[in-house]
């Protein structure tokens, strides 16, 4: 580990002189996973519902991970051997809170800590019955693309802490875009990627054997390499798939976790060197080229710079443009459903209703309560399954500021490589989506306060047809009006997700600018220094990429085939 700290030392001391800003979260993973005494985070990643919590909890053998049909919050959970059960809360202000393994729900469900609001920043769960696995460390993180945004960001900002990831996609739904970015983005941080397809009891024989050979060609279609690729069911039919993944992928961890957690650091390093050559190299043109190359540059930059207004109202137009679409198309969307609920709460109050033989305040009362029930429950499955269409506006957004960003960074590049024919590959822009939680429901009074207390006096035996017609339209409207709420609840949400991301694109693309500005700002004087430096990290560099070349053996045994 001597040489792994020397070069990240000097690539650390790089990155503050130069203001690297982008690779400050790389520097801090490779740190973390230095000190980490040979233990190999295996990460979890994966959209809301592919299985990632089921999958953890059925390696444990037991129902450690809460598991529901709504998002959990956005929190890190970790699971790894321990003596007895327990599960360490770790809060923002430094503090910790020792807890039954029981109540873990309690700290990352939205229901019990909505937009994490008791500041957690992760739970540590310990199982005797993970000794086999010591000291690998499971990660379960939030679901990429749930109903809660916020939790994408955290999944997406954990990315370079990432030992060996497992991708669950479920068997039925494999390979959407958002798991192909994900896949990408995680080639950036680790070789020790595998994709695991969850809920392969859905499938018969022979659709999995389709599905194998679709995800295979897709990936060697994107990437040209071989990723290793595992069906999984919690299902005690296809416990041979359990088998499977354990032998092919987690004992070879195990056994040979100090030379796996070596190649893990080595790729890192390797990925943290290429680009802080690429920033230097800039540098070093700077400091050796003629001076009208330097001055045709920074006229570029400045003008860049001077421009920068006209970027940060594009990303802007952008969010509002979208931001003001969002509850105009969810409203629309909803109409469908509308309707089928207003059908179903037609329905259902017309066989509930005879069974209130009470008088008008009573029985109003007892209106209000099953409304409430029937709104709170159906409204909440509203927001679950139509979880993406709420969520898209800011899913396209990202995509437009990544694209937006992407642009930026590849006009950057081209007046480098006018001025100085020095190549660099910009720093990848990876959107993160934050606090969006779901709206309340709310149920209107029936009627006024005085028709309630006349109530008391009315005949409901005369005025029950009446009555019930008059609540039955009422629960009409409420269906309609919670809807909107619900629609208008998701809309300020979106909003907000959207600022956010604009922001995040905003620093981003102005990071990378005072970056090329501070590599500009070498002189003919710090050329000895710069070519030192660069010939140590081209020679860090080729070690590196060298020793991430797999052997034919370890080859063969992550994708679990025979040599």
């Amino acid at each position: 580990m001597t040489d792994f700290a020397s070069h990240l030392t000097r690539i650390a001391g790089l990155a503050g002189e130069f203001k690297l800003a982008n690779l400050l979260s790389q520097i801090a993973a490779c740190e973390r996973l230095m000190q980490a005494n040979h233990g190999i985070d295996v990460a979890v990643f994966g959209r809301f519902k592919a299985g990632k919590s089921s999958f953890l909890n059925h390696l444990a053998g037991r129902d450690v991970l809460p598991i529901g049909v709504v998002p959990l919050t956005a929190v890190i959970t970790r699971l790894r051997y321990g003596p007895v059960d327990k599960a360490v809360i770790r809060f923002l202000d430094g503090l910790t809170r020792t807890i039954p393994v029981s109540d873990i729900m309690l700290f990352v469900s939205e229901h019990e800590n909505p937009e994490n609001r008791k500041q957690v920043v992760s739970v540590d769960v310990e199982l005797p019955a993970l000794q086999a696995f010591a000291p690998l460390q499971f990660v379960d993180t939030p679901g990429l693309g749930s109903a809660f945004a916020h939790n994408s960001e955290v999944a997406m900002e954990w990315l370079p802490n990432v030992g060996a990831a497992l991708v669950a996609v479920s068997s039925d739904a494999p390979l959407s875009e958002r798991d192909i970015v994900l896949l990408e983005e995680l080639r950036h941080h680790t070789p020790k990627i595998v994709l695991l397809l969850t809920k392969a009891d859905l499938l018969t024989e022979a659709q999995r054997s389709e599905v194998m050979e679709f995800v295979q060609e897709q990936i060697h279609r994107k990437w040209n390499w071989e990723l290793p690729v595992f069906f999984y069911s919690v299902q005690p039919a296809l416990a041979v798939l359990k088998t499977e993944l354990q032998k092919r992928l987690l004992d070879p961890l195990l056994h040979d976790r100090a030379n796996a957690t070596g190649q893990i650091l080595r790729y890192k390093l390797a990925s943290l060197v290429s680009q802080t050559l690429d920033y230097l190299n800039i540098a070093l043109a700077s400091a050796t080229q003629a001076d009208s190359s330097r001055q045709a540059l920074r006229e570029r930059l400045d003008k860049e710079r001077q421009q920068f207004d006209l970027l940060r109202e594009e990303l802007q137009l952008m969010a509002r443009e979208w931001s003001a679409k969002a509850l105009n198309q969810s409203l629309e969307r909803l109409k469908p459903i509308q309707r089928t609920l207003q059908g179903k709460v037609t329905r259902e109050l017309k066989a509930q209703f005879p069974q209130w033989r009470l008088r008008l305040p009573l029985c109003l009362k007892a209106w209000r309560e099953w409304l409430q029930s029937f709104l709170a429950r159906e409204l909440s499955e509203v927001s679950h399954t139509q979880q993406t269409m709420f969520c898209e506006p800011v899913q396209i957004v990202s995509a437009h500021l990544a694209r937006t960003v992407r642009a930026f960074q590849d006009r950057l590049a081209g007046h480098i490589q006018a001025a100085f024919g020095v190549t660099i590959a910009p720093c990848e822009f990876a959107p993160n989506v934050q606090n969006l939680s779901a709206p309340p429901v709310d149920v209107n009074y029936a009627f006024d306060a005085a028709f309630s207390t006349l109530g008391h006096i009315l005949p409901m035996a005369l005025f029950r047809r009446p009555v019930e017609r008059v609540l039955l339209r009422k629960a009409r409207y409420e269906v309609e009006k919670n809807l909107s709420r619900l629609a208008a609840g998701w809309s300020d949400r979106v909003s907000v997700a959207i600022s956010a991301l604009t922001q995040q694109a905003e620093q981003h693309a102005r990071n990378e600018l005072t970056t090329l500005e501070q590599m500009l700002s070498q002189t003919k004087s710090d050329e000895p220094r710069l070519r030192e430096v660069i010939a140590n990290l081209e020679a860090d560099d080729a070690l590196l990429w060298e020793a991430n070349l797999p052997s034919a053996q370890e080859s063969h045994t992550l994708a679990g085939t025979q040599p």
